[in-house]
């Protein structure tokens, strides 16, 4: 069985709470991604998804004005470098999640999606995560 760490994405760039949503949104556009860790120092506090920008975000005023801490999501499911990749895809599932923040010691050490998972060759549980979040308001 494959274990998270060995295929989950490493090279994750983190955003400040205090970052102003255009800034977000210029990062996850040349970065190509829908969704950036929220940190203060090494400590993870929360993440904002594309979604959250648009959704929560330019509802209550212009993107420079906003700051990511109005708009991200706190209570983080998350999962651990050595936890199966199986096991990580049924978190996905249970909470009906896109992405999964991979974090030890409250340390952001990566970040597992659907793909990930889709690549590893465990399409039925990815095709499961899809199905339950479409049905959902899974945000991440």
């Amino acid at each position: 069985m494959s274990k998270v760490k060995d295929v989950m994405t490493t090279n994750l760039t983190t955003c400040k709470s205090s970052d102003d949503l255009a800034s977000l949104a210029k990062q996850m556009r040349d970065e190509d991604v829908g969704f950036v860790p929220i940190a203060e120092g090494d400590k993870y506090v929360g993440v904002v998804t594309d979604r959250d920008i648009v959704v929560k975000g330019l509802a209550k005023g212009s993107a420079g004005e906003i700051k990511a801490s109005d708009v991200m999501t706190e209570k983080i499911i998350t999962g651990y470098p050595d936890m199966e990749v199986e096991e990580a895809a049924r978190l996905m599932q249970e909470h009906q999640i896109k992405r999964l923040l991979i974090v030890e010691s409250d340390k952001i050490k990566g970040v597992i999606t659907l793909g990930d998972i889709g690549y590893q060759g465990i399409d039925e549980a990815a095709a499961g995560i899809v199905r339950e979040v479409s049905k959902g308001n899974g945000n991440n």
